[in-house]
């Protein structure tokens, strides 16, 4: 199967491209070529996450062997490859760090330590959003996943996006999984952007029309920064799993906190309650991710508390050096000494140059506690 694929990977100067092993450039093509022969999606996903991973990335150090991996993969698509999603997630997850560093919030968290992610992007991250342009992104109205919205907006978030993801809503309106994800998308889009669109009358019938849906109008509103009350999303709130809305690993609920946050920055007053709200949620699901005997694998908790600080401290994010108190807003303070009552400090935390209390960079531990693992 594949065999133009498979004369590609014979054809590589693997030899040019360090992995993660001094065996990578022997390793990786006879994997590659095995994958040319999987039809099941359990195989492949076995192959990728488990033989193939550890050659590429070792921690969120991504190695020069990828570059020719995604060429490969752009050759098996080429040729109707049974499962080119799995290959898209494969190298999402490859990349969180550059993703999360661009988009920080409504991605997968990444493990930051204190400080500054060197500003050059991972080896082949180009190459992997030219592998989505080629491959996912539609400019018709194509059949299309989820995965196509999603990845528009957290690779390309453009201002002209915003309008094209609000015609697939309108051409998609019978497929609930695209609307929703579509939704969340252009809001996020929005928000990266501050370009804050109005949600066009078209969509907002679509959606009051379909009391499941109504809710997202409210959402959309929050995440693009306009106010809303907690009572337009309280529906999200109370689900905190929707399958439908694959975002934030399925976890609606972190959509709706987001949107509760966004929509209140420019009020303090407004914000302040909408922390007051949060953190008791905040806190309720520390207590059960620390009762857990072992990482959960898609856990709640953490992405709440990463997205709700790389929100609260947006502006300090990326600076490499310790953020004094003083620096802060009033509300900013006032989330902080919050989160310091409750022994919450997240990712977010380090990368906005914020220690735990009683470390300073020069006493800080090779390891920082931070959940239930550490880094």
């Amino acid at each position: 199967m594949h065999p133009n694929t498979k004369q590609l990977i014979q054809q590589i100067q693997w030899n040019d491209f360090p992995g993660g092993y001094g065996s990578s450039t022997e390793e990786v093509p006879p994997i590659l070529e095995s994958l040319c022969d999987m039809e099941e999606e359990d195989e492949v996903l076995s192959l990728l996450y488990g033989e193939l991973l550890s050659n590429l990335r070792q921690g969120y150090i991504v190695f020069d062997i990828l570059n020719p991996v995604i060429q490969v993969f752009d050759s098996l698509c080429k040729e109707s490859f049974s499962h080119p999603a799995a290959l898209l997630d494969f190298l999402a997850y490859v990349y969180t760090l550059d993703i999360r560093s661009a988009v920080p919030l409504l991605t997968m968290p990444v493990r930051y330590s204190f400080g500054r992610k060197e500003e050059e992007p991972d080896p082949g991250f180009a190459s992997f959003k030219t592998f989505f342009k080629q491959h996912f992104y539609k400019t018709t109205d194509e059949t299309l996943i989820t995965s196509d919205v999603y990845y528009t907006a957290v690779l390309f978030p453009a201002a002209e996006e915003i309008s094209r993801t609000f015609n697939i809503i309108i051409s998609n309106s019978n497929n609930r999984i695209v609307v929703k994800t579509a939704i969340i998308s252009a809001a996020l889009i929005n928000y990266l952007t501050e370009q804050k669109q109005q949600l066009p009358e078209e969509i907002i019938q679509l959606f009051n029309a379909d009391e499941t849906l109504t809710a997202f109008i409210a959402l959309f509103n929050g995440i693009s920064g306009f106010p809303v009350e907690q009572e337009q999303l309280q529906e999200l709130l109370d689900m905190e799993e929707d399958v439908e809305a694959q975002w934030a690993q399925a976890f609606i609920i972190i959509v709706a906190t987001d949107a509760l946050v966004i929509g209140s920055l420019s009020d303090d007053k407004r914000f302040r309650a909408v922390l007051d709200g949060i953190l008791p949620l905040l806190e309720e699901q520390k207590a059960i991710f620390d009762q857990e005997d072992q990482e959960m694998d898609f856990p709640l908790y953490p992405y709440m508390a990463e997205d709700l600080t790389s929100i609260v401290f947006r502006n300090f994010l990326n600076r490499g050096k310790v953020l004094e108190v003083s620096e802060l807003s009033d509300i900013q303070r006032y989330c902080l000494e919050k989160l310091r009552a409750l022994k919450i400090h997240t990712h977010a935390m380090l990368h906005a140059g914020i220690l735990p209390e009683g470390i300073t960079p020069d006493n800080q531990p090779t390891l920082l506690p931070i959940y239930n693992y550490s880094i």
